[in-house]
């Protein structure tokens, strides 16, 4: 299997983040960040130039955020929490919109287990 990456190209530096490793990308002013358990990558541009990377493990939670799905290990009162000890607030809508997300993909992953 290929491993996909996003591209990653600033004047600080190029290189490649594996999505495997994404916990989640955000959008801040110009720049987009993906953040993985140990490093933190920028790159110039819109975060939905980058969604044609990433896979249906990736959900837009938010105008600013899309997440990995299979890093968040709880979600609690508008809070986002990832398996590396990371945590973001959304607003009531668009964490109700991701909590059901979060709750068909365990419920389909217990189905596997059986």
């Amino acid at each position: 299997m290929e491993n996909k990456y996003i591209p990653i190209v600033n004047r600080e530096e190029a290189c490649k983040v594996y999505i495997d490793d994404v916990l989640m990308l955000e959008q801040d002013l110009r720049k987009t960040f993906i953040h993985t358990e140990g490093e933190k990558f920028w790159r110039y541009g819109k975060i939905e130039e980058l969604a044609g990377f990433l896979d249906s493990r990736f959900f837009k939670c938010h105008k600013s955020y899309i997440i990995n799905m299979d890093q968040v290990v709880k979600m609690k009162d508008q809070t986002i929490f990832f398996k590396n000890g990371e945590t973001i607030m959304i607003g009531r809508d668009k964490f109700k919109a991701a909590k059901q997300n979060f709750a068909g993909r365990m419920a389909n992953e217990t189905r596997t287990w059986r």
